[in-house]
């Protein structure tokens, strides 16, 4: 099992530090958000984020969630080049055929979220960068699915590195505001799509029509596009409620909170989703693959638990360093409830298998549904009252929910026997360790560091104390522990 778990975070790190490359842009460039875009702006740009994100979950029919589960079952069957062929084709034609109407109705969308015609040229910018989007995400299915991690982080170094230089030099030098930001990420996203298409799409690719292949994702991928639209619009809708119930100055501060807690999601909860699926499928046919996906989400609990913690000592300091605009700075209320329902929200990936493994993806609809109705009515009735922070209680409860329903829902599929009492114990002492870290913010850097530390050091002693590892586990560890020391040589 420990073995089995080394490769996953020897995987996580790898793919995790391209998946880092790749969402970092958004966090590099605080520093030119606060000098530059009024806070209102960026509520606007931060709208157009998360539709960018709804839009390219949902416009590509469930082709990517297809490639993934018959990805292995293709190469084995040696036809995966035909395979490839129909989905990034159909990908193609579906997400063009989709994107027009938008295109056409751009000034109709701006009055809808902004009430004027103002942000038309920005939207449409929005708009391609969806299809870009897409277009990039078989290609980097395939170089983590096929092991390649040297090109899969190169292409993202290269796609920041684009993106970020552009940035500077639309936003700081041609004073274009999001308009620069949005034409920025359009032009790295599309050099980067066109590159995958050059050197990783073609080369696999057989010519070679088989609209049944195509089907066969889109049959696969489509139910849990149909219940993941409602669990977007959980996600998303409390920008935009917001923006409707309160203020553009009240939608960028909680926006620009939810990005410094979405750091958390993006660079470790989806990465290690991201890393854990393939092997959800490739261990399908082996025995007792059921302690697999028990321990592992054991594991993601404990590992989440302790770098949120580590986060939330110390994010406040550093970006205070550069946060000089007040109103950013008390987006910073709304960081430790929204990455505690990003860890919740990570937990998902573990509890969903058993729709997954009987390809039962309709039945995501059901804690899909019942979440999105919670949380518009929460929001509906919080934001008025609590502001932001209404947002954000109505996004934890909400993500609870539907990780309960989910669990109980794909339970009836596929038994597992999560280690439910475990998972309590990590997240009750996480939450004591976060509220004991309060004691600290009075003090100085210099003596509050020394106190945070040890409060780190002691999260996973009291689980040792309570026999939260088991002996297997232990013994394997000082084993690896033992490993490392005697293969080191100081002379």
């Amino acid at each position: 099992m420990l073995g089995q778990l080394r490769k996953l975070g020897k995987q996580t790190a790898i793919y995790g530090f391209g998946n880092i490359l790749n969402k970092m842009l958004g966090f590099i460039l605080i520093p030119l958000y606060f000098r530059f875009i009024p806070i209102g702006d960026f509520g606007n740009l931060a709208v157009m984020e998360i539709t960018i994100l709804f839009l390219t979950s949902i416009l590509h029919f469930g082709i990517f969630s297809g490639h993934q589960r018959y990805f292995f079952i293709e190469k084995e069957k040696n036809n995966y080049g035909t395979f490839l062929f129909n989905n990034y084709t159909g990908n193609v034609v579906i997400t063009l055929i989709l994107i027009i109407p938008f295109l056409i109705f751009s000034s109709q969308v701006s009055i809808l979220f902004f009430e004027n015609v103002s942000q038309t040229e920005n939207l449409r910018i929005m708009f391609w960068i969806v299809v870009a989007e897409i277009l990039c995400t078989l290609p980097f299915q395939i170089l983590q699915f096929e092991e390649k991690p040297v090109r899969y982080i190169l292409l993202n170094v290269f796609k920041l590195v684009l993106s970020f230089l552009l940035t500077i030099y639309f936003v700081k030098s041609l004073s274009l505001g999001i308009k620069g930001i949005l034409f920025a990420r359009l032009t790295g996203g599309a050099t980067t799509a066109l590159i995958m298409l050059l050197f990783v799409i073609i080369p696999r690719l057989k010519f070679k029509w088989d609209i049944s292949l195509l089907w066969l994702s889109i049959k696969f991928g489509l139910p849990a596009i149909a219940g993941n639209i409602g669990y977007l619009i959980f996600q998303m809708n409390d920008r935009y409620m917001l923006n409707w119930l309160s203020t553009d100055i009240e939608t960028g501060k909680y926006s620009f909170g939810f990005k410094i807690a979405n750091f958390i999601n993006l660079i470790f909860v989806a990465t290690v989703g991201m890393s854990f699926m393939p092997s959800v499928f490739s261990k399908e046919k082996e025995e007792n693959n059921s302690r697999y996906y028990r321990k592992m989400l054991t594991y993601y609990c404990f590992l989440i638990a302790f770098i949120i913690l580590a986060f939330l000592f110390f994010y406040k300091d550093l970006l205070a360093l550069m946060a000089k605009n007040k109103d950013y700075f008390d987006g910073f209320a709304v960081v430790p409830i929204l990455t505690l329902s990003f860890m919740v929200m990570g937990m998902n990936y573990f509890v969903g298998i058993g729709l997954f493994l009987k390809n039962k993806m309709h039945l995501f609809l059901i804690p899909s549904l019942a979440a999105v109705v919670l949380n518009i009515i929460m929001n509906y009735f919080f934001i008025p009252i609590w502001g932001m922070m209404g947002a954000a209680y109505s996004t934890l409860i909400s993500q609870i929910i539907y990780t309960a329903i989910l669990t109980i829902t794909s339970g009836k599929q596929l038994k597992v026997g999560f280690e439910w009492f475990k998972i309590l114990m990590i997240y009750t002492l996480a939450i004591a360790l976060f509220f004991g870290n309060q004691l600290t913010s009075s003090l100085n850097i210099f003596l509050a560091t020394p106190l945070r530390l040890l409060l780190l050091a002691v999260f996973p002693l009291v689980l040792y104390k309570l026999n939260f590892f088991e002996k297997i586990e232990l013994l394997r560890l000082r084993e690896g522990i033992g490993k490392i020391f005697s293969n080191y040589r100081p002379w």
